[in-house]
């Protein structure tokens, strides 16, 4: 199953690959049982979580293609930066650096980047993928909202940004999420899908790229079945002088599909995954089936993100405030930390801000304490009291008029049940109050046609599924930012809960554009104490950007919290692949 990364709702939608999905069960059988495999198993990597269905298309200019073109993985197609949660930093990929200046920024190219064909890769190259996302409504089309011009000179790029938008943030993940295409494949088939001053989008959607496509990364396709899909490395990468001329470690890494989750954990108790990214309960014991994740202790993943049940504003009874702040008092985070999530989340604190990491910097505990929420069922009580709330004999709330306040609908996409225990926990946590509240869990095509059309009550949601350069400011975008607003029933990938305030209008706006540390901490606090008060979203946990977890059955020298020389990102997302050429396979 695909989620929504950043570039999905900064750049207008790129979707990710995520899996949020419970786990195998216990009974499993414990005896390693290799899979009958023309792949030798000691050059061949087993990943699985990224895709959930049969492949369709490699297309890098379609919404939603199939492993490994989607999300930020970048074995096949690389961007010119990696950005390295752990650090903070863009690390050089197919550039080696870049400059910042008040109207710009300039990026140089590696001189020694090349296609799979030994073809030089050009700033030309650069700049057509960019200019392919101005003219098609691609995920990344967005970022021409922030960008005025694109211009090379030598082996140099130069982003200029808008003048009347300027925002340097998002520029710098664009710089890391953009997948830089060949221009002498794509430009052809530009060429032929033009149709008097438009494009058939159509047309470009019917290349599937499916035959040994022209890339730039270490792999490439090799072959696709529709229970995996098998890439081999490209001894020639033009990137091994990075690492003393060697290759990556896996001569093949392989996708498996698996029908269902359990069948995902099956596999990789039995050794025939070597890394997942799908949920897999109680990690700790798992240490006896040489499985183990990012830390050996709580909360064992690295968190990156917030998962939430976004509000749909609009309606009632969500449009007060004290309303919406009474659900966030009501809410037993504890409870969804133990039984939704294995507690691989830490404590939940108030705001829209790791408190950890790097944005803790950002994090104001003091502001908290004094505008946050916690679990307190009678404050929350105390609040609609004061607002003019009440209950009757049963304890159903009701309305200021006394009128019984509806059930609420609370969805997920079906299936994603550590998604869907903590929304049970949620409603337990609202019947408390007397606001009863029911799950609706969908299709996942479904549950993403009514989050893009507001169309839900309270529905779960987590921004900015990968942390970058533009977090936390793009989380609070994604959810407050009220600019390109639009009524229900009409389609949004940004704000679906329809939420506005112009204070916070005004504070996205500047912080792109700040430079000073203190300046960018105080309109943080200003914007995370507006988050606190008004409640755009109910959070609800933090989770790692992806479940990272990994097999020592076949495969060894994993980073690690202790061994932590690539992020915990998996070994195939952006600065994580790096770790390819440092794992080992078991003799």
């Amino acid at each position: 199953m695909k989620t929504n990364n950043l570039s999905k709702v900064l750049l207008a939608g790129l979707i990710t690959t995520t899996a949020f999905l419970l786990g195998c069960k216990e009974d499993a059988s414990k005896e390693i049982v290799q899979e009958k495999s023309e792949f030798p198993r000691n050059e061949t990597l087993y990943v699985g979580g990224f895709d959930w269905a049969p492949p369709t298309t490699f297309n890098p200019l379609d919404g939603d293609p199939n492993f490994p073109i989607d999300g930020n993985i970048r074995l096949m197609y690389e961007s010119l930066f990696a950005y390295n949660q752990l650090s903070g930093d863009l690390e050089p990929m197919l550039a080696v650096s870049y400059t910042k200046t008040d109207s710009l920024i300039a990026v140089k190219l590696d001189p020694k980047a090349k296609w799979s064909d030994g073809s030089p890769l050009t700033v030309e190259d650069v700049a057509y993928t960019f200019y392919l996302d101005s003219i098609f409504p691609t995920p990344r089309h967005a970022i021409w909202q922030y960008i005025s011009k694109i211009e090379t000179a030598g082996q140099e790029i130069f982003f200029y940004f808008k003048a009347e938008n300027k925002n340097p943030l998002v520029v710098l993940s664009a710089l890391s999420e953009t997948s830089i295409l060949p221009k002498k494949i794509f430009e052809p088939l530009v060429k032929s899908s033009k149709a008097g001053k438009n494009f058939n989008y159509a047309n470009i959607l019917n290349f599937k790229n499916d035959s040994l496509p022209l890339v730039s990364g270490p792999y490439n396709l090799k072959q696709i079945y529709p229970d995996k899909i098998v890439l081999k490395r490209n001894d020639s990468y033009w990137g091994n002088y990075k690492y003393n001329n060697t290759s990556p470690a896996p001569k093949y890494i392989i996708h498996s599909l698996y029908n269902g989750n359990n069948h995902f954990n099956s596999a990789m108790i039995k050794g025939n995954l070597d890394i997942s990214s799908i949920f897999l309960p109680r990690i700790w014991e798992k240490e006896r089936d040489q499985i183990r994740s990012w830390s050996k202790k709580e909360p064992y993943h690295e968190p990156g993100s917030i998962p939430t049940l976004f509000i749909s504003h609009t309606m009632p009874p969500f449009n007060d405030v004290a309303f919406r702040r009474a659900l966030a008092h009501s809410i037993n985070f504890e409870k969804i930390k133990s039984r939704a999530v294995s507690d691989y989340t830490p404590k939940m604190e108030p705001g829209f801000i790791l408190p950890f990491g790097q944005e803790s910097k950002f994090f104001n505990k003091e502001d908290a304490e004094k505008y946050g929420y916690s679990y307190n069922t009678e404050k929350a009580k105390k609040i609609l009291s004061d607002a003019g709330y009440s209950w009757d004999k049963e304890g159903n709330l009701l309305n200021k008029s006394g009128a019984k306040i509806r059930p609420l609908t609370i969805e997920c996409p079906q299936g994603w049940t550590d998604w869907e225990d903590a929304i049970k926990v949620v409603i337990e946590s609202f019947k408390e109050i007397g606001v009863i509240a029911n799950e609706k869990f969908i299709d996942y095509g479904a549950w993403e046609k009514d989050l893009r059309f507001g169309t839900f009550d309270l529905t779960m949601k987590t921004q900015t599924a990968d942390l970058s350069a533009a977090t936390p400011w793009a989380r609070f975008d994604q959810i407050m930012n009220s600019k390109n607003i639009k009524p229900v029933g009409e389609e949004t990938f940004t704000n679906q809960g329809r939420f506005s305030n112009k204070e916070a209008d005004s504070l996205l706006a500047a912080i792109p554009t700040l430079s000073n540390e203190n300046d960018l901490k105080n309109a943080y606090r200003a914007l995370n104490r507006i988050f606190m008060t008004e409640i755009p979203v109910l959070t609800l946990m933090y989770r790692p950007t992806q479940y990272y977890q990994f097999s020592t059955i076949h495969w060894t020298n994993f980073p690690t919290e202790e061994n932590p020389y690539a992020p915990p990102q998996n070994l195939i997302v952006a600065a994580s692949v790096k770790a390819l050429w440092s794992i080992k396979p078991n003799k």
